[in-house]
């Protein structure tokens, strides 16, 4: 069984009697970029605002360049953005990872690269409905990774604890997100499987992202008290 395999059946039979137990933030590092994804955010609203054909081409690389700034920006902070780099992996694998890891849908933002390539490479110019439409999906898509970075700034770490409904044992679960390799790090104890140590690097891209996918979900506990919802994207 994979360390992923092992995660996911672990939670689906815990998540619902877990309770949050402190855990601590990390000092994230912010990229030293000059412009930011909201200063193109701002130079697009003024290409838009022109209304002529100009305006309405600048505006949709503006759009782009946001996205592709924030992704960068987002990848920074979480210490992936030179692992990414090193690998070759372009906006499409990037954005396929950030739907692995439950971040945002990739398939709304595909929308945007098809009006690009049709300005570019058909000459086309964009429509004013379309643009009005991709630079509010941008700039949802911004304000998201802005969140998730900050996720990390407050739960870079957590710590769970239950008791064992059988003989009243306390059980705990931890998660940290290793920023200095990085690694997520997960550790759990409980009566049946004994003190259990598992983690993921991003040189296994696909279980990293699920790992990152526990690790955001997991800090939703506030939010969905219910806790339907987590066991659901826990089973994609």
């Amino acid at each position: 069984m994979t360390n992923r395999d092992k995660l996911k059946t672990f939670l689906l039979n815990n998540v619902e009697i877990m309770e949050h137990d402190g855990g601590a933030g990390t000092s994230i590092k912010y990229p030293s970029f000059e412009l930011t994804s909201r200063d193109f955010l701002e130079f697009a609203e003024i290409e838009l605002s022109k209304l002529d054909n100009a305006g309405l081409i600048n505006c949709v690389s503006h759009i782009k360049r946001a996205m592709d700034c924030q992704l960068d920006s987002f990848l920074y902070a979480y210490n992936l953005y030179k692992p990414f780099k090193d690998r070759k992996l372009g906006i499409d694998k990037k954005l396929d990872f950030l739907n692995e890891a439950g971040v945002f849908s990739s398939r709304s933002l595909s929308r945007l690269n098809i009006i690009r390539n049709k300005m570019e490479h058909e000459y086309e110019v964009p429509k004013i409905q379309d643009i009005e439409i991709y630079f509010d999906l941008v700039s949802a898509f911004v304000s998201i990774l802005e969140r998730h970075i900050l996720i990390l700034d407050v739960y870079g770490s957590s710590n769970y604890r239950w008791n064992n409904t059988h003989n009243g044992r306390i059980s705990r679960f931890s998660i940290y997100y290793n920023l200095a390799v990085p690694r997520i790090e997960i550790e759990w104890e409980t009566q049946e499987d004994g003190e259990v140590e598992i983690s993921a690097e991003i040189t296994d891209i696909n279980e990293f992202s699920y790992f990152l996918r526990v690790f955001f979900l997991l800090s939703q506990f506030y939010v969905h008290s219910s806790k339907r919802y987590i066991i659901t994207q826990l089973q994609k």
